[in-house]
C-alpha cells in the first residue's frame, strides 16, 4: 500500500507541475486578449472547467501527503518537507490567487493579471521545489529500503 500511496504522491505532484507550468506561461498570459465584454463569462467557464480537473488532484495530493507524514516510511524529515511545501501552495492558492480570480471574474484589469501570473509562478516553483525533494525522495527509499 505504501507503493502506491508514494504513486499517487508523486503522479498529483507531475500533473500540478505541469498544469501550472500551461497555466502560468499559456492560459494567464492569454487573458489579455480576451474583450472584456466577453470576460466575465470566459472567465466563469474556465474557473469552473479548471475547478473540475484541478481540485481532485490537489485533494489527492494533499491526503497523500499527509498519509506519508503519518506513515513516516523514511528515517529523515523528507515527508514533512514536502507536506510543508504543499500547505504553502495551498495558502497561496487560497489567500492570494483564488481572490484575484474573484475580483477578475467582477472585472478584468491588466494589473491584476499580472498579479495572478507573479503569484501563480510562486506556486508553480514550489511545485517543482516539490517535485524535485519528491525525487530525491524516492531515491532514497529506493537505496535504502529494498
Amino acid at each position: 500500500i505504501m507503493n502506491i500511496l508514494i504513486f499517487i504522491s508523486l503522479f498529483s505532484n507531475l500533473i500540478m507541475v505541469g498544469i501550472s507550468l500551461i497555466t502560468h506561461f499559456v492560459t494567464y498570459p492569454s487573458f489579455k486578449l480576451i474583450k472584456s465584454s466577453i470576460f466575465s463569462e470566459f472567465h466563469k467557464s474556465y474557473t469552473n472547467k479548471m475547478l473540475l480537473i484541478v481540485a481532485p488532484v490537489m485533494i489527492l495530493e494533499l491526503i497523500s501527503s499527509i498519509l506519508l507524514v503519518i506513515f513516516d516510511v523514511s528515517d529523515n524529515d523528507t515527508e514533512t518537507g514536502l507536506l510543508i511545501t504543499l500547505i504553502l501552495i495551498w495558502f497561496l492558492t487560497f489567500f492570494a490567487i483564488v481572490p484575484i480570480h474573484n475580483k477578475l471574474a467582477v472585472n478584468y484589469t491588466k494589473d491584476l493579471n499580472q498579479k495572478l501570473i507573479k503569484y501563480n509562478g510562486f506556486r508553480t516553483i514550489l511545485w517543482i521545489i516539490k517535485l524535485i525533494l519528491f525525487i530525491g525522495f524516492c531515491d532514497y527509499l529506493a537505496t535504502n529500503f529494498h
